[in-house]
């Protein structure tokens, strides 16, 4: 597309977002690289930016995606019911016809690919992720148009939408059409208010869609909160229930409830911070299971998450530390020694240890701490272009 030419004219458009929130992503550092940008101050920037709108220019090739393009209905027989399998879940070769199904941890069963609304929904959040991004630092309109037009197929429109539950997330053949446990398909959640957030100043956003969205979300964070399913993830105990806290959130204050994610970010302290984090950082719950790095830095990340939403809340959770000496800062650094190659990392991982799986955490880590070597380890680790995560980092002082 022609934005890849002259950011000058399409960098200095006013903006009328300023007064907006973001929940996740740190509102004065985004406006002020976003103006820096636009008065063209950043040269070292354009090529993160023109890297981003190439990657921008694919998407929009993409989609509509929708949970009406699975072949299975749910037990429902409803096509608008997500559906998903879970996937350490496998025949019991004891059986005729495999019945119960029976857990191999970390190993994914082949089956769940049939299933395809988890899918769809990594591939929508992935090009909102992107087009978002790409229209709030570039205010072209063809990509607020074409993220728009994904949310609308996947949340609004009465042919293809999705209805607002996880009633037949992470089936178990044999056992359950559904379990709480299905809640963290949809952890991707926990960004969505702020992609809204950058789309909002679009020519595209109406307030028909605007109220639409509220009034599913709202659906959906009702139905979190107040379902079965939802109890029971809350207190699930590992990152499950750090992932229902990291998205619960960010959905509640979208939609200005402001009470329930008082509640909720109160609620979520004892069961997240207090319970999985031991004096020396490490998360034991994290660490029983068969890809334990994997999950370590996963769990990690959601806490993170659900720090950053509960700073909305009047929750500093950056500098807590809980009754036994665990800390954010210490889970990090119970894993950064293990990014040394020539340490090995001494519990149970089955697949091939992916260092990159703590970049995120780093990135986030050296703007709230304020740590050089964070942001250094980051960079060396990444094996993305990720825009915001990345190049955010050049445009906040490190203090050492």
């Amino acid at each position: 597309m022609m934005i890849l030419l002259g950011f000058q004219s399409a960098f200095s458009q006013t903006d009328h977002t300023a007064g907006k929130r973001f929940i996740l992503l740190e509102d004065e550092i985004i406006h002020k690289v976003k103006e820096r940008i636009s008065f063209g101050s950043q040269k070292p920037l354009f090529p993160a930016v023109q890297a981003l709108l190439r990657e921008a220019d694919q998407k929009l090739l993409e989609g509509p995606f929708s949970v009406t393009h699975k072949t299975q209905l749910p037990p429902s027989g409803d096509i608008h019911d997500y559906t998903s399998m879970g996937p350490y879940w496998w025949p019991d070769p004891e059986k005729e016809d495999g019945l119960p199904y029976i857990r191999r941890d970390g190993e994914i069963n082949p089956e769940y690919y049939d299933y395809k609304d988890k899918e769809e929904l990594g591939k929508l959040m992935d090009a909102l992720k992107t087009l978002s991004e790409a229209y709030f630092f570039s205010g072209e309109e063809a990509y607020a148009a074409h993220a728009i037009k994904l949310l609308s197929a996947w949340f609004l429109d009465p042919d293809t939408k999705m209805n607002p539950n996880l009633n037949y997330a992470q089936r178990i053949p044999g056992r359950t059409e559904g379990r709480g446990i299905g809640i963290i398909d949809t952890r991707s959640f926990s960004e969505l208010p702020d992609m809204l957030y950058m789309l909002s100043d679009s020519e595209h956003w109406i307030a028909e869609l605007e109220n639409g969205m509220e009034n599913w979300i709202a659906l959906y964070l009702d139905w979190l909160i107040n379902s079965e399913h939802g109890k029971d993830e809350a207190i699930h105990g590992n990152n499950h229930t750090t992932w229902y806290f990291a998205q619960a959130i960010p959905l509640a204050l979208y939609v200005d409830q402001q009470e329930t994610a008082d509640s909720l970010a109160r609620a979520g302290l004892p069961l997240i911070m207090d319970e999985m984090i031991e004096a020396d950082g490490s998360q034991p719950k994290e660490l029983a299971r068969t890809r334990s790095w994997d999950y370590s830095a996963m769990n990690l990340l959601g806490i993170m998450s659900y720090a950053k939403a509960a700073d909305h809340t009047g929750l500093d959770l950056w500098a807590y530390e809980n009754p036994k000496g665990g800390s954010i800062r210490k889970a990090l650094d119970f894993m950064v020694p293990y990014l040394d190659t020539g340490k090995d990392w001494p519990y149970e991982q089955i697949h091939d240890k992916n260092d990159a799986r703590l970049a995120a955490p780093l990135s986030i880590a050296a703007r709230v701490y304020q740590y050089k070597s964070y942001k250094r380890l980051a960079e060396r680790i990444s094996n993305t272009e990720e825009f915001l995560y990345w190049n955010l980092l050049k445009f906040k002082d490190l203090s050492h």
